[in-house]
């Protein structure tokens, strides 16, 4: 005998199992990106690793605190890198008020890096999914790790491409720590 199918229910498991193939390709990324590198990669690239997007802001005791947002950037040894973004949606059941949050998350940007000198690179921007006008453009980044821990990098870009322009700060954390295995 055939159950009725509850479309909610069945929606629910169609997006649940979408969320099952990008966490995959995610792993996959992070897996394959991390791996040791090809003979052709003469020097070890200090960034390779995930990140995650960190808020940063200073407690009433002047302590630094970092708030982690759904933003990761993978940067593989073979200098790929790839920006994902999470989003929290609602799901709701059909004929109830349960709402369950879900994040879906998604490649928003892809390219290569090269490294220029010891705290700057370049970001070839190969694919912007979500602002087309930055496909193939390159941007110029500095960076320099935090002094007491190598885990918390700090990224400025100038959204004007020249040195008298806005440049914009970000604070990325590194989500498996540098040498952990």
């Amino acid at each position: 005998m055939k159950r009725p199918v509850n479309k909610a229910q069945s929606l629910k498991e169609n997006f649940s199992l979408s969320i099952g193939k990008v966490m995959l390709l995610f792993a996959a990324i992070l897996f394959f990106g991390t791996a040791p590198a090809h003979a052709q990669v003469k020097e070890k690239n200090p960034l390779a690793g995930l990140w995650q997007f960190m808020e940063e802001s200073t407690r009433a005791d002047g302590q630094k605190a970092y708030i982690g947002k759904q933003i990761y950037k993978t940067i593989t040894t073979d200098n790929r890198y790839f920006v994902m973004l999470g989003i929290n949606i609602p799901l709701k059941e059909a004929n109830s008020e349960k709402t369950d949050m879900s994040t879906v998350t998604f490649i928003t940007q892809e390219g290569e890096i090269e490294m220029t000198s010891d705290n700057t690179y370049l970001e070839y921007i190969n694919k912007h999914y979500l602002d087309k006008s930055l496909n193939n453009t390159i941007s110029n980044l500095r960076f320099k790790f935090n002094e007491k821990n190598p885990n918390i990098l700090y990224i400025e870009y100038n959204i004007s491409g020249n040195d008298d322009g806005n440049w914009i700060s970000e604070v990325w954390m590194r989500v498996m720590p540098y040498g952990a295995r």
